[in-house]
């Protein structure tokens, strides 16, 4: 077999035709051969899988995708990649998109619309087939409204924009909130601070509404001096900690807007010589990898991302195929999980029965797809 390096400088992609030449068949035998089509004998086969092997060849991705009209790429908009959760999201975005044949391009976007704006039109002038967003505001109705003028085929995760006819994946975040709030009233707690995430995200507001109407049954309501709001952050949640704990009496309990929040809520408890659970309760919300260390064992409420991410891939992917069909969202079931930061007996605590999963068209309570 003669050297790849006579196919000219090492800079130069490898192309079917070089692959066709070495091997001695026709550029259409050796396409079969790479597409896995038939038409070419087991022998002529080999030869051009190994020759292929050989010189390094690698099917041209975008090239294919644009002649079949796509380029088999999807672009994935996280707010943080350093926090857990969107780490977790993106591995089942990938597995599921790497099973279906199609690559992911990663774009770190923070919490501000206008970056979250550049990056998905940079995405889309990439070929990106379409977006999963992760991190959506109000803010960003302008951007979703012009995706969907030009086509630009996107699925809401975790955050949504309320009146925005696309498919969405997340959890029952009110019910969530809820079953956070039920579990503190169950352990005796009435006297509980609020370290809420963002307020403009959907899923904060949704969380904070559930963790209230909870609380609002047993005839108790959250006065301000007890409600803080936090950035999705460790530094935010002791920050808006250190200001709660400055009112006194302290509070009984504190449900947090995200895991992450509350690592930050109870370093600052540490700092102020407080014991948790002895002194003062923590729940959070997401279980993230870290929540289940014994040095931490945080009671939370669970939603499943990589299944969430693995979800939103495949429905993208559809809708990109099928442009035409009616949106749909995809509610996967939440999870209460008790631990030792509510004083829960970790050996004899087990995970609460998960909420009942269901898939539904936007704006029905039907299995079928249904037009918003």
């Amino acid at each position: 077999m003669a050297d790849a390096r006579q196919l000219g400088p090492a800079s130069r992609r490898v192309t079917l035709a070089d692959v066709a030449r070495q091997a001695g068949v026709s550029r259409a035998a050796a396409s079969y051969v790479i597409n896995g089509k038939p038409g070419v004998g087991p022998a002529t086969r080999e030869r051009v899988l190994a020759i292929a092997e050989e010189l390094g060849f690698r099917p041209n991705r975008l090239a294919r995708g644009l002649r079949q009209g796509h380029s088999k790429a999807i672009g994935l908009l996280l707010a943080d990649v350093s926090n857990p959760f969107y780490t977790e999201i993106a591995a089942g975005v990938l597995d599921a998109a790497r099973s279906l044949d199609y690559k992911v391009f990663l774009s770190n976007t923070g919490d501000d619309s206008r970056q979250q704006a550049g990056e998905a039109h940079a995405l889309v002038d990439h070929r990106c087939d379409g977006l999963v967003f992760t991190t959506l505001t109000s803010a960003d109705r302008r951007l979703l409204e012009q995706l969907i003028r030009h086509g630009v085929p996107f699925v809401q995760m975790i955050r949504r924009v309320p009146g925005i006819a696309a498919d969405f994946v997340g959890v029952d975040d009110e019910a969530g909130g809820r079953a956070a709030g039920e579990h503190l009233l169950a352990l005796g707690h009435r006297d509980i601070a609020l370290v809420l995430g963002p307020q403009q995200s959907s899923a904060s507001r949704a969380r904070a509404h559930g963790l209230c109407q909870a609380l609002a049954r047993r005839g108790i309501s959250v006065p301000p001096q007890r409600q803080a709001e936090s950035p999705l952050t460790r530094d935010g949640g002791y920050r808006a900690a250190r200001r709660l704990f400055d009112v006194v009496p302290r509070p009984q309990a504190v449900a947090c807007g995200n895991d992450v929040i509350a690592l930050g809520v109870i370093d600052a408890l540490i700092d102020v010589g407080l014991r948790v659970p002895a002194d003062v309760a923590v729940i959070g919300y997401d279980d993230m990898s870290f929540a289940s260390s014994r040095l931490i064992e945080l009671t939370t409420v669970r939603q499943p991302r990589h299944e969430m991410g693995a979800e939103a891939a495949r429905l993208l992917v559809n809708r990109i195929c099928d442009p035409d069909a009616l949106p749909c969202e995809r509610i996967f079931p939440h999870q209460l999980v008790p631990r030792r930061t509510c004083g829960e007996d970790l050996h004899r605590s087990q995970p609460r029965q998960p909420a009942a999963d269901r898939s539904r068209p936007l704006g029905t309570a039907a299995v079928k797809r249904s037009r918003v």
